[in-house]
């Protein structure tokens, strides 16, 4: 136990040891020259015929009347670009400046907006990444259905989400998001309700690998579920959520006799609230693909709050996670990230666990699943970009939204490693309270609506290795 933590405080002050790109702020001396400043007159915005001008003013970081000093406005300008784009409004945006006369600007905001109406197919994989489906190809564990979303509805950033999904899992729900509540524009809103049932659930991890239980004829877990949540971003780079939650969720009687601990007290029906805060700071350049800058998150979260009679739920997650995003040369980037979770809650259920393997994991073990209350992960990329951010067009009748797009290939290096603290599932899985790690190279293809297709070879410490996809940014 000390071993590892001596081995992450040391990665952690490595990481750290990155020069973070904070924001610059303008500070106007009593002596200053009025030729180093500029004033921005007037902040014009053109092709937003959807998106709302005080959306998209709202990610500007000056308005009308500024004053800026001459060698931060080029910065600023890249900054609005970027905050527009990491909107996920728009699949361009161009910024430009028009003198109006002596040390007085004009303001060009330029958008592509994207297509905000999804009324798609459902086709996905049931697996906990691509890979571990691909192994079998089973169709079995596919879910299918129909998904509408409506992304920047009326025109202000809100989100609407419908969904009626089928087969291996059948769920049904609703989402809405509002940004802003407020004519400041700091604080949103929003919630969902989903029920989900399965004919097949994992029961238990054992060799690090999941377990499962099938019952063709009758449902072996059903959940519904109800989210509440509030966010609050006064600036722009620095925003706080809290949601409320509750679950009420069922296994089979069959689940209680194969485990004792899948639910509190070997029951068959958990009922609970949860509450979750979390703080970022996000200053990346692009949250789809990010190159430069840093990202901070701290999160906290309690499962059972003691407002139901028989809920006897008491767990508490607490994660950290560090990253940051280096320019080394004209084609070389260096990223490097640390997460960390802690949790000081003993006897959890199999229900809520989630070690390494879900959301995050080392490179290389994509096939298993390691059980943790507590864990920790590094890791280290080194990029070179093969083609730059390129735009190409075509002649698309009716759909020009998607007929012009951009793309970007990147080659890189990798490296990973984590630990798994499991007090409760270690000695059926080798894999939990010991070091691991993986390394590689891979393809990564950057495109328009957030796309990303990441390819890579990996190799682990048992000198296993593979092929495995994934479709978001490896750091």
């Amino acid at each position: 136990m000390l071993c590892y933590k001596k081995t992450f405080l040391l990665i952690f002050l490595f990481l750290f040891s990155f020069s973070f790109i904070f924001s610059q702020t303008d500070s106007i001396s009593e002596n200053k020259n009025p030729n180093d400043y500029v004033v921005i007159n007037e902040i014009s915005i053109i092709g937003n015929k959807v998106t709302k001008s005080h959306i998209i003013l709202r990610e500007i970081p000056f308005q009308s009347g500024d004053t800026i000093r001459k060698s931060l406005l080029q910065g600023k300008l890249k900054s609005v670009k970027e905050n527009l784009l990491n909107a996920s409004l728009f699949n361009f945006v161009t910024v430009d400046t028009i003198p109006t006369g002596i040390e007085r600007v004009n303001i060009l905001v330029t958008v592509a907006e994207r297509w905000y109406t999804w009324p798609v197919p459902i086709f996905e994989v049931q697996e906990r990444n691509f890979n571990e489906w691909w192994k079998t190809k089973n169709l079995e564990r596919v879910n299918y259905g129909f998904f509408l979303n409506r992304e920047n509805f009326r025109g202000r950033k809100e989100e609407l989400s419908v969904y009626a999904q089928f087969g291996y899992t059948k769920k049904y729900g609703i989402a809405y998001d509002i940004p802003y509540l407020t004519r400041k524009q700091t604080s949103g809103a929003g919630f969902s309700f989903s029920y989900a049932r399965n004919h097949e659930v994992p029961y238990m991890t054992l060799d690090n690998r999941q377990i499962y239980f099938k019952n063709s004829d009758e449902y072996v877990r059903q959940e519904f579920a109800g989210r509440l949540k509030y966010y609050y971003r006064k600036g722009i780079h620095n925003a706080h959520y809290a949601e409320a939650k509750f679950v009420d969720a069922f296994v089979h009687d069959t689940i209680r006799s194969l485990t004792v601990d899948y639910f509190m007290n070997n029951q068959t029906e958990m009922k609970y609230f949860a509450l979750d805060y979390s703080y970022r700071s996000d200053y990346r350049d692009s949250k789809q693909y990010p190159l430069q800058g840093y990202f901070l998150e701290f999160e906290a979260t309690k499962f059972g709050l003691g407002i139901l009679k028989d809920e006897k739920l008491d767990v508490i997650n607490l994660y950290l996670t560090v990253r940051d995003y280096q320019k080394l040369s004209n084609r070389f980037y260096l990223s490097g990230a640390l997460k960390l979770k802690y949790s000081p809650s003993k006897n959890q259920p199999y229900y809520l666990q989630k070690g390494l393997g879900w959301r995050d994991y080392v490179r290389g073990y994509e096939y298993y699943v390691i059980d943790a209350q507590s864990y920790g992960t590094a890791k280290l990329g080194l990029k070179y970009e093969i083609i730059k951010p390129h735009v190409k067009s075509f002649e698309i009748p009716a759909l020009n939204k998607f007929s012009t797009f951009h793309y970007a290939l990147y080659a890189n290096i990798f490296g990973d490693a984590g630990y798994a603290d499991d007090h409760q599932y270690s000695l059926a899985n080798p894999l939990s309270n010991s070091l691991i790690y993986g390394y590689g190279a891979g393809i990564d293809y950057v495109t328009y609506y957030d796309i990303v297709i990441r390819c890579e070879y990996s190799f682990n410490k048992m000198m296993e290795h593979g092929f495995f996809v994934h479709f978001n940014a490896g750091i």
